[in-house]
């Protein structure tokens, strides 16, 4: 197709009026060749119809009287046609009663019974089967064969004519074809050279001649027309710049005078002074302002903004766990990493704002003269969008994400010192509701902060008062409707303040650290509480207890595991350990090492909340994990959510493929159960067979287990 459209437009014309004609002169000719063939072979099928009733009207008297030698005598004259190469006559019992067979020619006569009468033509020859009837009964068959040499010659002879009379169309066509596209591809060839003497002369005062009635008339005028107006803007624009030039050539003049002079009495000095400035307010690493400029700059923009009652907006920044990436990979690639964000971070603000490094993996953004928060919020998501791509540092690939907490003045502060601190409140706010996000500055977060000290403040002395508590959920193997173990639940009951929900105080100690002595404590309490019941007699059940970040990054961590089940006398086996999706992501390597530690000592490690963080089946095969629990947030809605029911059943299957066991936390219904009964799962804890209760309440949970298949539980 390509070199069809480089062929000039009067070869194009020129074929396709041959191969239009060609076509047609083919599907007239495949006509006549197909209705002379047909009428060719109903003549042949006329006369060996007609030969073959001459012979079946001769031949019923020799089988009547069974005389062959009559019938013989009747085939012989077969000799004088050259065409039939066989023949033959049946009796009524199908059998060859007489054939004649063309002299030098072998071929196999058919049975007679095979076949009604008809006339049936192949590829060579053509075959007619005709009945001798005798006073309306059918007493025998006449068959005859012929070859197909006058179709066959025929059909030569009319090709033959054919192909003269195409040949000469073609010609014929050829010529008249080369004479009437010059009709079409003249005027267009003289219009191709006009436009390109216009292009390469510059020349717009030529004009194209002849103009007709039809399209291409109509083309040329429009193009002269065209050059009309060309050549009249032309010297319009010539003038212009005539006029242009000299205003520029003399101001050109005048500048160049007043730069020289400028250039020779500041050059030095500015020289100086940049150098002792820049060294003095910018970070060393990334040449970003540094906190001192950075100070300056947001209250030279407060007092403008002050003058002008204008907004002006503090971004803070803190890179997401960054510790991580310089701690594996070492600072050289940390401090190439945050060379590569200062850049980022540069081409994502406007000229007027300031991009400063406060220090470590924390920057700031001064947003001067906003017309609204909502600048500020569209500035932080192009922040958040330009670290999406991976940063290629040292060979590795890494992908960094960043919290923004965002101030406004004056709504939000005054000075500096208050924006920074309530930008600094709303980016740990940010961190808080799952990192890479933007959040504004609230005067509720400044009372969340001081409600958190206050917490942090009271959970010290919970902790030294022993005010926690723990409370049991039974684990439900509803094939056998048995308790097997039981899930260890922190609570905390203030003496003032009343129950605290572990969704708030677990937060607080996880950041203060006070949750490794709390899961310290832990660890003992129910492991001993678990050794209690076996002495109990109750030696089946198992103990789960769950696991925060800052427990399993601890160095050493599986020492106070064992030092727990040790003070317990409790056996490994009978233990499980949760972690959750989030806090195994955090350091991967790390994780994976302790938990393999742990699972060597023979405790059953349990992924906790399955579905609500990464949910990916890679980690899942690099986690030593045993058990698989599925979150509550996808059973709560089942079986009338079509969607949790797939997700549920997704979990399932994966599980099951990578030999897991499965338990379903939240079960709060019978329909629910009734759902994972089906699904296999055998597993199952929820409302529907006890809330956590305090241990005295377990022993009674447990005795009432009168008989397997009974279980009489608290709701």
């Amino acid at each position: 197709m390509w070199n069809f459209r480089n062929i000039p437009i009067r070869r194009k014309l020129t074929l396709l009026i041959v191969v239009i004609s060609t076509v047609s002169l083919l599907l007239a000719s495949l006509a006549f060749i197909t209705s002379d063939r047909i009428n060719t072979q109903q003549t042949v099928s006329s006369n060996l119809a007609t030969m073959a009733n001459i012979i079946a009207a001769n031949s019923s008297a020799p089988l009547l009287f069974s005389d062959p030698v009559a019938a013989q005598e009747t085939l012989d004259f077969l000799k004088s046609q050259q065409h039939i190469q066989a023949a033959a006559i049946y009796d009524n019992n199908d059998q060859v009663f007489s054939s004649y067979m063309k002299p030098g020619l072998e071929v196999e006569l058919p049975a007679a019974n095979l076949h009604d009468e008809n006339t049936l033509f192949w590829g060579d020859h053509v075959e007619l089967y005709t009945h001798i009837v005798y006073e309306g009964e059918t007493i025998g068959v006449v068959y005859l064969r012929s070859d197909m040499e006058m179709v066959h010659d025929r059909l030569m002879w009319f090709l033959g004519i054919v192909g003269m009379v195409l040949v000469a169309s073609l010609l014929v066509t050829l010529l008249l074809s080369a004479q009437l596209q010059r009709f079409i591809t003249d005027p267009l060839l003289r219009l191709s050279a006009i436009a390109r003497q216009v292009s390469t002369e510059k020349n717009f005062s030529v004009r194209v001649i002849g103009e007709g009635r039809d399209e291409l008339g109509n083309l040329i005028r429009d193009f002269n027309a065209m050059l009309d107006e060309i050549q009249l803007r032309d010297s319009e624009l010539r003038e212009h710049r005539l006029k242009l030039e000299e205003r520029v050539a003399r101001r050109t003049h005048e500048l160049e005078i007043a730069n020289a002079q400028l250039e020779k009495s500041k050059e030095q000095a500015e020289s100086v002074a940049t150098r002792m400035e820049y060294f003095a307010h910018h970070d060393a690493l990334t040449g970003l302002p540094n906190r001192i400029l950075l100070h300056d700059r947001i209250n030279s923009e407060l007092a403008h903004a002050r003058r002008q009652q204008t907004s002006t907006a503090l971004l803070f920044l803190d890179l997401d766990r960054f510790k991580i990436i310089n701690d594996s990979l070492g600072h050289a690639v940390g401090d190439q990493l945050l060379r590569v964000i200062a850049r980022r971070l540069n081409n994502s603000v406007r000229d007027e704002d300031t991009v400063a490094r406060l220090g470590g993996d924390e920057f700031m953004v001064l947003l001067p003269r906003i017309s609204g928060s909502a600048d500020a919020g569209r500035i932080a998501r192009k922040i958040i969008d330009s670290l999406i791509d991976p940063i290629s540092c040292n060979g590795h690939e890494l992908h960094i994400t960043t919290s923004i907490g965002i101030s406004i003045f004056p709504y939000d502060g005054s000075d500096s010192e208050t924006l920074i601190k309530h930008a600094d409140i709303s980016m740990y706010r940010a961190k808080e509701l799952g990192r890479n996000k933007a959040v504004y500055y609230t005067a509720e977060m400044n009372a969340g902060s001081r409600k958190q000290l206050a917490m942090e403040t009271n959970l010290r002395k919970a902790v030294e008062k022993n005010q926690l508590r723990l409370f049991y959920q039974p684990k439900i193997d509803i094939s056998r409707n048995t308790i097997i173990g039981f899930e260890a639940l922190l609570r905390w009951e203030h003496p003032t303040m009343g129950y605290i929900s572990p969704l708030d105080f677990i937060p607080v100690a996880e950041d203060s650290g006070l949750i490794v002595p709390i899961g310290e404590w832990v660890l003992n309490t129910a492991f001993k509480q678990l050794k209690t019941w076996h002495n109990a007699g109750h030696s089946g059940l198992t103990m789960a207890v769950n696991l925060s970040s800052a427990q399993l990054s601890r160095p050493g961590f599986e020492d106070v595991v064992e030092n727990a089940l040790d003070s317990s006398g409790l056996m490994a086996a009978m233990t499980e350990l949760e972690v959750t999706e989030n806090v195994a992501m955090e350091n991967i390597e790390s994780a994976v090492a302790i938990l393999e530690k742990l699972k060597c000592m023979g405790i059953s490690i349990a992924m906790d909340d399955f579905g609500t963080g990464y949910s990916s089946l890679s980690y899942l095969r690099r986690l030593p994990v045993d058990i698989v629990k599925i979150d509550k947030s996808f059973v709560r809605e089942i079986p009338d959510s079509s969607e949790d029911v797939t997700i549920a059943q997704a979990i399932i299957a994966m599980a099951q493929s990578l030999k897991l066991s499965v338990v379903v936390e939240g079960v709060e219904n019978v329909r629910q159960l009734n759902f994972f009964r089906q699904q296999g799962v055998s597993i199952v804890q929820g409302y529907l067979f006890s809330k956590p209760v305090e241990a005295f309440d377990v022993i009674r949970m447990l005795e009432s287990q009168t008989v397997p298949g009974t279980v009489n539980l608290v709701k």
